[in-house]
């Protein structure tokens, strides 16, 4: 069954490459995020008290992989490793309350985007559509996507290219107000470099870069065209950033679980990318 399948002999003959396919991400990151499990697991049990789990810290950090990058329903899981749904729930959820807790795996947040020796970064918002909720349907509701969506906005640095902070909100709300409602605090040394979903952020932060619009009576001139790619090459960098997220199927089919836990997952995959560009 899975652990035979999964076992250490025949992950160790797949490349690099194929061993990220399978996972989502490369051997360095795999075997940290073992060592943060076993040393909960071994602070858990440290006075042998409880059920041992059937699984070691491997399995559960492979299950956890496997869920958020393929996305399957739970069941299939529960037949694939012998164990029961809810045995499943709760190794997903054990490794990400773990990791989500552990420095290595958690955005620096808050205290390097509001620092003024910060560096300039890109800003983008990103959308991962949802099953239609029950309640609150019209602020979840995209009228971009024409479905219920969670926005996920990206704060990421141009030089060092690590995702600092994101900020959560609803499909209804404007990215601009996304953004209106969490920059408070930002340095002003600090230049936002962001698309045309940003019209008006010059307003509220002078140091800010978007491109120039074109209208009917009001076609481009040379120096705005090559400005707009003087940005488009800059921003590149986290557009790549939202195609690496959504490498695991989480965040780029709909998601199924309940909404509490969006935000942990989106934290956690994206602090997995900024350790995999460390």
């Amino acid at each position: 069954m899975g652990k035979e399948q999964y076992s250490e002999e025949r992950l160790k003959k797949l490349n690099y490459t194929k061993f990220v396919r399978l996972l989502g991400v490369g051997r360095v990151i795999f075997y940290a995020m073992i060592r943060t499990i076993q040393k909960e697991l071994n602070k858990k049990h440290k006075n042998k008290r409880g059920r041992t789990p059937k699984y070691g810290a491997r399995e559960m950090v492979i299950i956890f992989l496997l869920y958020i990058k393929q996305y399957n329903a739970m069941e299939d899981y529960a037949f694939e490793w012998d164990v029961s749904k809810s045995v499943i729930c709760e190794y997903i959820h054990f490794v990400l309350n773990t990791l989500i807790k552990d420095r290595n795996f958690t955005l620096m947040g808050s205290k390097c985007t509001k620092n003024e020796n910060s560096e300039n970064r890109l800003l983008d918002v990103t959308e991962i559509r949802i099953q239609r909720p029950k309640y609150n349907q019209k602020s979840k509701y995209s009228g971009k996507k024409k479905y219920h969506t969670m926005k996920i906005q990206i704060i990421k640095g141009t030089d060092t290219g690590f995702i600092y902070e994101i900020q959560i909100g609803l499909g209804a709300e404007h990215d601009f107000h996304l953004f209106k409602r969490t920059f408070e605090g930002t340095p002003e040394n600090v230049t936002y470099t962001a698309d045309l979903g940003y019209v008006g952020i010059n307003k509220i932060h002078n140091n800010s870069k978007i491109p120039k619009k074109k209208s009917k009576n009001h076609p481009l001139t040379e120096d705005d065209i090559n400005y707009n790619k003087d940005i488009g090459s800059t921003r590149i960098f986290i557009e790549h950033t939202n195609g690496w997220i959504k490498r695991f199927k989480i965040l780029s089919t709909k998601f199924r679980n309940n909404l509490n836990f969006f935000a942990p997952f989106a934290i956690l995959i994206c602090a997995l990318y900024n350790f995999y560009i460390a």
